[in-house]
């Protein structure tokens, strides 16, 4: 058996060993399962992204903001703008 040392910040660490406790693991334990799950699959068990958004909505992100910039588009209270519908 082996020694493994990670540096948690303090609050991390109260929180993970709260969890454990509930569950019914330790700390060592958690790292066990996890560590046995990245070599049964052969990757890290979750998806590690940064939430971006895509084309698309960047394009319709800039959109927005330029119509909610310029001074010549006309806009409409929630009031208005149910009553600009109800015309269609």
């Amino acid at each position: 058996m082996a020694n493994l040392t990670i540096t948690l910040d303090d609050q991390d660490k109260k929180d993970i060993s709260s969890f454990c406790e509930q569950v019914g693991m330790t700390v060592s334990g958690l790292y066990n399962v996890f560590t046995k799950q990245v070599l049964r699959e052969g990757r890290i068990p979750f998806d590690v992204a940064v939430d971006r958004p895509n084309r698309k909505t960047i394009k319709a992100m800039k959109e927005g903001d330029r119509i909610a910039n310029d001074p010549n588009v006309k806009g409409y209270s929630f009031n208005e703008f149910v009553e600009e519908m109800k015309k269609w």
